[in-house]
């Protein structure tokens, strides 16, 4: 079969005053993903990297809280568990596999 068929391409000239263009949030999330990877963290080791992708993903979701954000961290506290530093690493270290790329 061919490609032709299978795939349909949709040749359009972004306009991104349009707010809710199909690609524009995308180029926001990746343009303030490269920015914090590169900025603020200065890179990420492998074994750190699930955290911080969950912390891209919380900011994403919760960018219009506003002045909110403490009554929903004090909710996000209230429901979590103790966890301790050990079965932090542990938790990474089982997981490490998953990030590395073997050659």
């Amino acid at each position: 079969m061919r490609l032709d068929k299978l795939v349909k391409l949709d040749n359009s000239k972004i306009d991104y005053s349009d707010d809710n263009h199909k690609l524009y949030w995308l180029n926001i999330f990746a343009g303030n993903f490269q920015n914090n990877l590169k900025a603020i963290y200065h890179g990420v080791s492998k074994r750190d990297l699930p955290f911080f992708l969950c912390e891209q993903e919380w900011r994403t979701n919760h960018r219009y809280t506003g002045k909110h954000i403490m009554e929903k961290v004090a909710k996000y506290i209230s429901k979590s568990s103790v966890i301790t530093n050990k079965i932090i690493i542990k938790t990474l270290d089982n997981y490490i596999a998953h990030f590395l790329v073997t050659n």
